[in-house]
Order: C-alpha cells, then structure tokens, then sequence
C-alpha cells in the first residue's frame, strides 16, 4: 500500500497523468493565452526587444533607400515604393526567427520543466511563442510604415488592403515560426542557435525579390529567388498595396508558409517533448 501511494505521488507519475489529460480546443486557448501574457510581461519588464525589433528595420529603411535607391531604381523616392513591401516581409522573417534564441533561452532556465507537472497543453508553449514574436512584429511594423509615410511611400490602391497584408504576413509568419522553434528546442548553445537563424535570415531575406526585380539577377540565381517565399510574399504585399497580381503571389506565400510548417511543426513538437 506505501509502495502504490509512493509511486502515485512520484513526480514521474504526476507528469505521466498530466500528460496523458486530454485538452480541447478550450483550454488550449487558455493556456495560449496565459502564456502569450507571460511574454508580454516580459516584454514590459524588459523592453530590450521592443528596440532591438525597431531599430533594426528602420535603420535598414534608411540606409538602402538612400544609399542605394537611386542606383536601383533611378531615385530614392521611385525605391522607396518599391522597397516598403519588401521591408515589410523582412521584418517578419527576422521578428520571427528572433523566436529561436528567446524559445532557446525559456529552455535553459528550466521554464519548460515547470510544465511538466502542470495540465498544460503540449503545443501551448510553442503557439504562445508564435503570438508573441508576432505581436513584436507588428510594433516593428507600424514603426516601418510611419517612416515610410514620412520619407514618401503612399499606398496607391485602398487603405483597408494594408489589413490583409497584414494578415498575409500572420499566415506567412506562423508557418516560418515552427522553423524558428525547431532550431530553438534542437540545437544545445546559443551561439548555434543565433548562428543557424542568421543563417536562415539572410539567403530568404536578400536572395530574393524583396529588394531588387528578380530579372535584373543571374539566371542560376533566379531559379532559388524564384522558389524563395520571401519573394511571392514581397510581389502579395506590392499587388495589395501599390496595385498588380495578387491571387497567385498571396497562393504562393500561403503555400509555401503551409510546406515550412508541414515540415518543421513535427520537429518542434518532438524537440519540445524531449525538454519537458
């Protein structure tokens, strides 16, 4: 009998309880939202990310629309047109493998043991992460858009298309976020973690039609910026906001962001039981 109360009161033995609960729909809202919450207190404790994520974008607005947009497209002004939208995927892709170090970070300070003996939902941590690098995302983003409003960009089709761009970059956003916690529960420094999400940053934000026509590019080259999402979702973001196609590029984006996603989620999901 002592033995039974001793092995139903073990600390394995309430983990495996808890983790055999079923959740629903429900109470994974719920712990979402309390963890989200979590990181936005953290956020207001510690407001290092809220200028690391502006300045970041913002300083590049500036440098590349009048350093180089008069090579690019003959003047400043003409580049800042055709710039904004492709900062505005950039910023995503770096608001959001900016996630990877910060999920790193919760791991290594046992945040994640803590879970263990608590009804959580497993995938909890991980959409509360995804919401709150989004959240970031968007402080950047309206920061991007006022200064571009103040240098001259101006939206040339309806102002409510800003909103389903916005949209488009939520969904290219939490499909590109499972690749972000892949690195962040996978790799054991972070110094590997920053690493692998520069790595990643880089070819998908500069190979890619965000900043320059893809057809002004080498031929080997436009096969892979052609392949690039970064590049549907910069032509999505010029159609919605400046006039043009807009159903294939948004298809594209959206399908490209569904395959990462595919591909990444089981990873994350698998990194995150092997840290509980």
């Amino acid at each position: 009998m002592t033995e039974t109360l001793a092995h139903v009161a073990s600390p394995t033995a309430v983990a495996e309880a808890v983790r055999q609960r079923r959740i629903g729909p429900v109470r994974l809202y719920r712990h979402t939202a309390a963890l989200t919450w979590r990181i936005i207190t953290q956020v207001r404790h510690n407001p290092e990310p809220l200028f690391l994520l502006g300045i970041q974008p913002i300083l590049f607005l500036l440098m590349t629309t009048y350093i180089y947009g008069g090579q690019l497209a003959g003047s400043s002004h003409a580049y800042l047109q055709y710039e904004v939208p492709g900062i505005m995927g950039y910023n995503a892709i770096f608001a959001t493998m900016s996630g990877a170090p910060a999920l790193f970070g919760d791991v290594r300070r046992g945040v994640f043991d803590r879970f263990r003996s608590m009804p959580v939902a497993r995938t909890a941590p991980l959409l509360a992460r995804y919401f709150g690098d989004l959240l970031l995302q968007m402080w950047a983003l309206v920061l991007i858009m006022c200064l571009g409003a103040a240098l001259g960009f101006r939206i040339q089709t309806h102002w409510w298309n800003l909103g389903w761009g916005v949209l488009l970059l939520a969904g290219f956003s939490f499909g590109l976020s499972w690749l972000a916690m892949a690195i962040g529960l996978a790799v054991k420094s972070v110094e590997t973690v920053q690493m692998l999400s520069f790595i990643c940053t880089i070819p998908m934000a500069f190979m890619s039609g965000a900043f320059a026509d893809p057809k002004t590019m080498p031929g080997w080259l436009q096969a892979f910026v052609k392949l690039n999402p970064v590049t549907w979702l910069g032509a999505a973001e010029r159609g919605l906001l400046l006039g043009g196609a807009v159903a294939r590029p948004v298809c594209y984006t959206l399908l490209s962001s569904a395959v990462v996603g595919l591909l990444f989620a089981p990873l994350a999901v698998r990194g995150l039981a092997r840290n509980r």
